[in-house]
């Protein structure tokens, strides 16, 4: 079993957090105004949090930070691209902004909030190149920075390439353990979940046998089914915008305009409904991720709710792919 429960360390905070990590993140790619979606979260979200170094850089003046325990500065590749995955059409607005290496480094320089921090490493959509100079060029970055958390975001190595190959990742495994965090985007992961699943599995079996213990964070998997499934296959962060978009209930991730005026009433206004989803996600989250301890501390299926006998199927055929070694 690869499900496991690790401290987040910093050297200048010590202790921030234990996994399984549900973070719940902000991107000014979902079309909702970012200052005032900020101000209504800092109503709700008390534990880790991911906003991206590319909104903090475009956005003059960005608001004081101070209602979360850790904070995750993503890479800021996402709101970056300008091209949609096909689920996305409709739900998601590109920025025409510049953004580049030295503006996300000076983005990091600035955010200077005296609160715990996991730096992410650069990325652009538009800059591929082999894993061992992505390597590189994040040590680069966090060379002169102290008290932070590193995180090393992993992403393809050529433009021409929607998948991390994971033949070039482990080439240069052994320099995984000079970084605090090790990241990956669910898509760039595989076509199928089950695919996913086992990049991920296989990616801690590799880990484990060169003695590395950090934590595996997997960008983009934040909801009702995939975080238990990838928790099961050996990850142990997990973000997203889902719960944004979203309505979360009874192990089900459901579409908020037509489940809304089901769940919170037909009299309740556009507004009312989004703000009471994000309370109820909120929530739902933070007892998902005792349900996941509770699972890591048994193995008993039963303890990931009312999706129980579905999650021990995926993690049967994952386990099947991986040979029986799981």
């Amino acid at each position: 079993m690869f499900a496991r429960k690790l401290k987040i360390q910093s050297e200048k905070w010590g202790e921030v957090g234990s996994t399984p990590m549900l973070v719940p993140s902000l991107s000014s790619r979902v079309n909702i105004e970012y200052r005032k979606t900020l101000d209504v979260l800092s109503e709700v979200i008390t534990g880790p949090f991911l906003l991206s170094a590319y909104d903090f850089y475009h956005t003059d003046p960005f608001p004081k930070i101070t209602f979360s325990e850790l904070v995750f500065f993503d890479s800021g590749g996402y709101e970056s691209a300008i091209d949609k995955e096909v689920e996305e059409f409709g739900l998601y607005k590109p920025d025409p902004f510049e953004w580049n290496r030295a503006k996300h480094s000076e983005a990091v320089n600035r955010f200077d909030e005296e609160i715990p921090k996991v730096i992410i490493s650069y990325d652009h959509p538009s800059e591929r190149m082999t894993i061992d100079k992505q390597i590189k060029h994040a040590n680069e970055l966090f060379r002169t920075k102290e008290g932070i958390i590193k995180e090393l975001l992993i992403k393809p190595e050529s433009e021409n390439s929607r998948r991390v190959k994971l033949a070039g990742f482990f080439d240069n495994i052994e320099s995984i353990s000079d970084f605090d965090i090790l990241g990956f985007t669910e898509k760039e992961l595989g076509k199928s979940v089950l695919d996913r699943m086992t990049a991920i599995a296989k990616i801690r079996q590799q880990l484990e046998e060169h003695s590395i213990e950090i934590p595996l964070h997997i960008f983009g998997s934040l909801d009702t089914i995939t975080t238990p499934l990838y928790y099961i296959s050996g990850a142990d962060i997990f973000d997203g915008l889902s719960w944004l978009r979203f309505v979360f209930d009874d192990g089900q991730t459901h579409y908020i305009n037509t489940y809304g005026p089901e769940k919170f009433g037909i009299h309740e206004n556009s507004d009312g409904v989004w703000i009471r989803s994000v309370y109820q996600n909120y929530n739902y989250l933070g007892r998902l991720k005792i349900n996941l301890e509770h699972y890591q501390s048994t193995g008993d299926f039963t303890k990931l709710g009312v999706k129980s006998e579905f999650f021990q199927s995926a993690f049967n055929d994952l386990n099947e792919k991986m040979g029986g070694v799981l």
